[in-house]
């Protein structure tokens, strides 16, 4: 009996010790899920030091949850010593900033702007590319905090004491010196030679292995304020190019975001120079020059309608600031496949789609489906020659039907297994030496068009005539509307001679685009080989 009495109160002492502890553990538990998750700042101290020791910081915070859209921006990845003015600059271009509040022990900061649309504009463009701070990237996204409430002992107006600083003077845009009031104004007005800046900017183009179009540069310096002309030019087999704004200080804000970023990953980077001109003349709209004022600026512009168009992530670190249109995710700027359809599954093979799509970036490997004849994979040397590809050729007419073209979600075409039916309609093009791009920087880079009716001839020997080209031509894309050799420049030698050029127009751009696919690396004489391309001209 007394053994029974001590069994059950050891039991009854282990159940009691066991409900409480279950009661401790639920009560931890529907506390911890009772809260809300806290936003990166949320772990940031309430006071800081700004690099004054007259000043206090006091954090208001906004409710608790998903982060909304505010005034208080929280900056990351700070360089250890970063100053406030470093941090400001980053502001500066979108709106007079407030207030900074840098926490040296994490690296990060607090920057309050003005108002909540200046932080909107400043997020959305960092979204695109990547602020830098002495060439580290930088991260910025809104602050659960919707004020920084500061007082000093001195009673100085924050933005007033930031602008006069003489380092912010120097990396301020005169555009924003009523923002920072007068004297910041005053003292940031000597910015390349002129109270209100260049309206003119003189851009030399680096390392250009992609190509660099008016559309190219009109969406960039667009961001930064209203162009008003465009004018592009070699010099010293150099891209360049004269970009004139409506006013001095967008063209300063331009300067100072740009000079030095590459327009693509690793390539074709900016050498921004203020220009000495006060004005730009463009006799006519086309491909090298552009007058956005008049009223056929529009029309040509969609004309021309090619080449890249949004915003690609990574400005700082080598990375590039241009992607294609479409915008696809991934490494290197997207997919450098490419989903093609509406193919005449009667007439093209993978040797015409190389050598039509090669017009615009070298082909690797080109697969049509085999249970779907009328449609094709395409993977391009890189995402940004697949987006080229792309932007060219989608809705041209080729065999009669129209293409239609996207970014595929493949990464790279497979070849197909030993012993799988194929019945040839896979083929590796990676070691063709019909590559229009295999040299980086090849001056085929800047002779990319749209499709038109006129294509341009080279590589042509002394001895063949116009009437063998026409008739040629006339065989695989049609009646011939024009004929037009291209006069040598400069002194003629035998060398110049023996590789001549010409230009011819077919009766339609769905011709010349037969043309091109039958008669480009066509045998004129033993080891010469015609070279064809779509001209920049439309017509003769």
């Amino acid at each position: 009996a007394r053994f029974s009495c001590k069994a059950l109160s050891i039991c009854f002492f282990c159940y009691f010790f066991f409900f409480c502890l279950s009661l401790c553990i639920r009560s931890s538990v529907m506390s911890a899920m009772s809260g809300t998750k806290r936003a990166p700042d949320d772990m940031l101290p309430a006071h800081g030091d700004l690099g004054h020791d007259a000043k206090k910081v006091k954090l208001m915070s906004s409710e608790q949850g998903e982060v909304a859209p505010s005034r208080v921006l929280h900056v990351r990845h700070l360089p250890a010593d970063a100053t406030e003015v470093e941090v400001a600059a980053l502001g500066a271009p979108f709106g007079r900033v407030m207030n900074i509040m840098i926490l040296r022990t994490r690296n990060q900061a607090l920057m309050e702007m003005a108002d909540e649309s200046s932080a909107t504009a400043l997020v959305n463009f960092y979204n695109y590319v990547t602020a830098n701070i002495r060439g580290l990237p930088v991260y910025i996204q809104y602050s659960n905090h919707t004020e920084l409430k500061t007082t000093h002992a001195s009673g100085m107006n924050s933005s007033a004491g930031l602008s006069s600083h003489p380092m912010m003077q120097q990396h301020m845009q005169p555009s924003l010196a009523s923002s920072f009031g007068a004297a910041g104004g005053a003292a940031m007005g000597g910015l390349a030679g002129s109270a209100d800046g260049p309206t003119i900017l003189h851009v030399m183009i680096d390392n250009m292995i992609y190509p660099v179009t008016l559309e190219v540069l009109h969406t960039i310096f667009s961001k930064f304020g209203t162009v008003l002309r465009i004018v592009t030019f070699n010099k010293n087999s150099q891209f360049q190019a004269l970009v004139e704004f409506s006013d001095g200080g967008s063209g300063s804000t331009a300067k100072f975001n740009l000079d030095g970023q590459n327009i693509y990953d690793r390539c074709c980077a900016m050498r921004i120079e203020a220009s000495k001109l006060t004005t730009l003349t463009v006799k006519s709209n086309n491909e090298r020059q552009r007058d956005y004022t008049r009223p056929d600026s529009h029309e040509v512009h969609h004309s021309a309608g090619h080449g890249f168009a949004a915003p690609f992530p990574g400005v700082g670190g080598g990375a590039g600031i241009m992607m294609g249109a479409g915008g696809a995710g991934g490494a290197g700027g997207g997919s450098p496949v490419l989903l093609v359809s509406n193919l005449n599954q009667e007439a093209v093979t993978p040797h015409e789609i190389f050598i039509l799509f090669g017009v615009y970036g070298n082909v690797q490997r080109v697969k049509i489906l085999f249970n779907k004849k009328d449609t094709a994979l395409i993977q391009m040397s890189t995402p940004q020659q697949a987006q080229t590809a792309q932007n060219y050729l989608n809705k041209v007419v080729f065999f009669g039907k129209e293409l239609h073209i996207t970014l595929s979600r493949h990464s790279q075409v497979s070849l197909p297994r030993d012993g799988q039916e194929d019945a040839g309609l896979t083929k590796d093009f990676s070691q063709s030496p019909l590559h229009r791009f295999r040299n980086p920087g090849s001056h085929n880079y800047q002779n990319i068009y749209a499709p038109s009716p006129c294509v341009h001839l080279s590589n042509i020997p002394e001895s063949i005539t116009e009437e063998f080209l026409r008739e040629s031509f006339e065989q695989v894309g049609g009646a011939i509307v024009g004929f037009r050799w291209i006069p040598l420049k400069g002194e003629e030698t035998d060398l110049k001679k023996d590789r001549r050029m010409a230009l011819i127009q077919l009766g339609s751009t769905e011709h010349a685009v037969q043309a091109l696919v039958a008669m480009h690396n066509f045998q004129l004489v033993d080891k010469r080989y015609l070279k064809v391309s779509f001209a920049k001209s439309q017509s003769l």
